[in-house]
């Protein structure tokens, strides 16, 4: 974990010295829309910000899944659980005493 937080760290202070040094005004097109002398950090810092949110949510939702289906197969566990431990007991009254052995 701490190795994820140093990398991201690093990643996020490259990319500053990069948005720092390329700081001159461009045009920017997008999709129809115009913008004149936009200062280049900005679309730089912007960029970077929306793709760490798009791996944010992305790694949310794949958390989530995981932790719904670990909550799924806990219940289920504790089902099967209960129902081997139901079964031992309806075994072993069914046994009668001095009956023999299964080994037998």
């Amino acid at each position: 974990m701490q190795i994820n937080i140093i990398l991201v760290l690093i990643i996020t202070v490259l990319i500053s010295i990069f948005a720092v040094q390329n700081s001159s005004p461009v045009d920017l097109n997008f999709l129809g829309w115009s913008f004149q002398q936009i200062n280049l950090v900005l679309v730089i810092i912007c960029s970077f910000v929306v793709g760490a949110l798009a791996v944010f949510f992305l790694a949310l939702t794949k958390q989530l899944k995981s932790a719904l289906k670990i909550r799924e197969l806990t219940g289920q566990n504790n089902r099967l659980a209960e129902e081997i431990e139901r079964l031992k007991s309806e075994s072993g009254k069914q046994m009668e005493p001095g009956s023999g052995d299964l080994d037998e």
